[in-house]
């Protein structure tokens, strides 16, 4: 595999030379990722405009921030890193790492935090007299959501602080684009007169080497001329230089952007619009328009088997069973209809179903207003976005006494996104606000179960964590009550309970042990149905591989310590910490939380 390396300065390249780079960077980023899996079209239609980037502007020396940071493989590879290892245990990270280089300035993985941060920076520049350059490139769905809005409202008042914003438009979020600004981008993006205008001077200038005062001249007429005949951009009327759409993949173009940036940003902030195709320059991912290739498996190329049935499918099916039986079911998502496996609802019931975009605040709120009105929402949301709705999922929905469903996607660990997507926190926040239930199932039974026992909880909100492992079926006997199955009753003093896939596996591995041993899929039970349980035994261990220890850890230990029953306590789970990237059993491994290894420590105790 060829690691890309620039023989001189991108600047000194000529157009052919930088197109010949272009697609070494391209054929490096498909060769990774079909070994190691990972973000492939938004990498590949970043290719030109981060060459186009780094043509003008130094990475060690100017500050250039990703949104997300997911589209950085070209970046990394033209800052003297490899793809080699990509997302894999102790490997090259796949959002941006400032441990890695000193081009990465700040770590990310979640969308719309770019223009912020690049404001914080561009302010402390200017206070300290630093003329370097700050850049912010942003796609055109995360500059909708409100945390970029907010910021570029802010920036309509600056006139002095250097910043300059590349809205990369590719008309795509993870799947679609579905805001009204997606659909204001699109109109600009079909205004060919300025748009081929853009590509025409840029490639005169490149082919007769005018001077760039010319240039510029000629660019301001062009943009006079727009003004008068087409609408004001939202920028535009929010105050803020504008210009462009310049074409993202045609170098002379970019010149041409980045040139005058460099210009206008001395006056304050300016937005380059940028016009890219997602997944450019391989076929299928330029067609895609579901998400299927924004992050694809290892050998993704390849036939692939029929996969094992997760926990997404079942949830996706059980679902499906519900909009059936429930005509008041409404459906939400923040952008996840494909990898929430929601397709087929959304087909079926168009009426009752909103991708609202990456809106996670906007998505929780919605819920509040449904149910409000009568209807059951029912909120598909990946755990580590959730994150973002504490504060509606406290004030709209818990105080409001809101009964809404929340299917909590890639609970627990994720493996490959590292620590900005591990969906271990959620219950460490969720059970710091009242009136909320939180599930955890093991197998597809236990999923059904909660589906047909909790689907809507009166006046309170319930969470059903879905986790990335696989489902683990046993044999146990059901407690309704207090929604712990027990596979083995001794009537021992000692108590093995655990949760989740893995914990079922546990259970099974621990045969022969002095141990009672239940699955706990109610991870709040009430306290009174925690005493009756509680009463019986005076030695606990609790395995929890989909939380931290601060999460249904911390809530069995204050049952223990106010139940006033002499009770040695022990649990396993992740330590308050962020957890890298890498394969699921390493991960486990490292944090000494593999069945095998908790079995271990059981049998030290216990034999």
């Amino acid at each position: 595999m060829t690691r890309v390396k620039p023989t001189e300065p991108l600047s000194l390249l000529s157009d052919d030379q930088v197109r010949v780079l272009a697609s070494d960077l391209r054929n490096d980023i498909l060769a990774n990722a079909e070994i190691y899996g990972g973000h492939l079209s938004s990498n590949l239609g970043i290719v030109e405009l981060t060459l186009g980037l780094l043509r003008h502007f130094d990475p060690y020396k100017d500050d250039i921030l990703f949104d997300v940071g997911h589209q950085t493989y070209a970046y990394k590879l033209l800052t003297g890193r490899t793809l080699k290892g990509l997302r894999q245990y102790r490997g090259t990270s796949p959002f941006s790492d400032p441990d890695s280089s000193k081009a990465d300035k700040y770590r990310n993985g979640h969308a719309s935090t770019a223009i912020s941060v690049a404001y914080g920076m561009a302010l402390a520049k200017k206070e300290k007299g630093d003329e370097s350059a700050t850049i912010a490139v942003v796609g055109d769905a995360s500059i909708v959501s409100g945390l970029s809005m907010e910021a570029l409202g802010l920036l309509s008042d600056e006139k002095k602080t250097k910043l300059i914003i590349v809205l990369n438009d590719n008309g795509m979020s993870i799947g679609k684009d579905v805001s009204f600004l997606g659909k204001q981008f699109q109109k600009i993006r079909n205004s060919l007169f300025y748009f081929r205008t853009s590509t025409w001077l840029g490639r005169t200038m490149s082919r007769h080497r005018w001077s760039w005062k010319l240039f510029l001249k000629l660019r301001d007429l062009k943009d006079t001329i727009r003004r008068l005949t087409i609408a004001p951009t939202i920028f535009e009327t929010m105050g803020l230089k504008y210009i462009g759409p310049f074409d993202g993949h045609d170098f002379a173009s970019l010149d041409l952007a980045f040139t005058k940036a460099k210009t206008l940003s001395a006056k304050g902030p300016v937005v380059v619009h940028v016009v890219t195709k997602k997944g450019y320059g391989y076929a299928p991912a330029m067609k895609d328009e579901k998400g299927i290739f924004h992050g694809v498996p290892k050998r993704f190329d390849e036939e692939r088997p029929e996969e094992e049935c997760s926990f997404t499918s079942l949830k996706a099916r059980l679902l499906l069973e519900k909009m059936k039986e429930d005509e008041k079911a409404f459906v939400i998502t923040p952008a996840m209809v494909y990898g929430s496996h929601l397709e087929e609802i959304f087909e079926k019931y168009p009426d009752r179903c909103l991708d609202v975009g990456i809106c996670e605040e906007n998505a929780v709120c919605m819920a509040s207003g449904l149910a409000l009105k009568g209807l059951h929402p029912i909120v598909d949301i990946y755990s580590t976005f959730l994150q973002r709705s504490y504060d509606e999922v406290m004030e709209d929905i818990s105080r409001e006494r809101i009964a809404a469903l929340f299917l909590v996607e890639r609970s627990g660990l994720v493996g490959e996104d590292g620590e900005s997507h591990q969906g271990l926190y959620d219950v460490s926040f969720l059970k710091s606000i009242p009136n909320v239930r939180i599930y955890l199932p093991y197998d597809e039974r236990s999923l059904e179960r909660i589906f047909r026992k909790r689907y809507f909880d009166r006046n309170r909100p319930t969470f059903v964590r879905i986790p990335k492992d696989l489902p683990h079926e046993i044999e146990a006997e059901e407690d309704e009550e207090l929604f712990v199955d027990f596979k083995e009753k001794k009537g021992s003093s000692n108590l093995l309970l655990a949760t989740g896939p893995n914990g079922a596996i546990l259970l099974e591995k621990a045969e022969g042990l002095p141990l009672d041993k239940a699955m706990l899929l109610d991870l709040f039970p009430r306290p009174d149905k925690w005493e009756r349980l509680l009463s019986k035994y005076r030695r606990i261990f609790f395995y929890d591989s989909y939380s931290t220890l601060g999460g249904s850890a911390e809530a069995l230990g204050n049952e223990i310590a106010l139940s006033q029953n002499d009770i040695r306590y022990r649990p396993f789970s992740f330590e308050k910490k962020f957890v890298a990237h890498g394969d699921l059993p390493s991960l486990y491994r490292e944090n000494d939380l593999l069945p095998e290894q908790v079995l271990a420590e059981l049998r030290k105790e216990l034999l």
